[in-house]
């Protein structure tokens, strides 16, 4: 008997195998179906990814990220948060892990 095809789970499962071009494909069909972009702890994972397979794309994602950020926590941030965002944005092709884990933290709504 065929497994249910879960497309969120198909996502996470590229995401962690490191298969950029295959995450991109579903997550824009994700999108599509749902009508309204992904959640942005799910769109930051894709940053390190384009970082190592596409650096020169890396800067365009980052910001692309940084805006929605600074849309979704509008009047919830503060300028110092900010701050804390790009130093974790540039610090992704270093040391991604501790760059996901603030970012995570900054982008959750119980962060402010």
């Amino acid at each position: 008997m065929p497994r249910p095809y879960r497309p969120a789970r198909e996502l996470e499962h590229h995401l962690d195998r490191g298969e950029l071009d295959f995450a991109i494909a579903i997550a824009r069909g994700i999108a599509r179906e749902r009508r309204r972009p992904l959640e942005l702890d799910v769109v930051v994972r894709f940053l390190p990814l384009i970082a190592t397979h596409r650096p020169e794309e890396f800067d365009v994602w980052a910001l692309r990220w940084l805006e929605r950020w600074c849309e979704e926590l509008r009047g919830r941030a503060s300028i110092d948060d900010g701050v804390e965002v790009v130093k974790a944005l540039a610090a992704i092709p270093v040391e991604a892990e501790q760059a996901l884990t603030t970012l995570r933290r900054l982008a959750s709504p119980a962060a402010s």
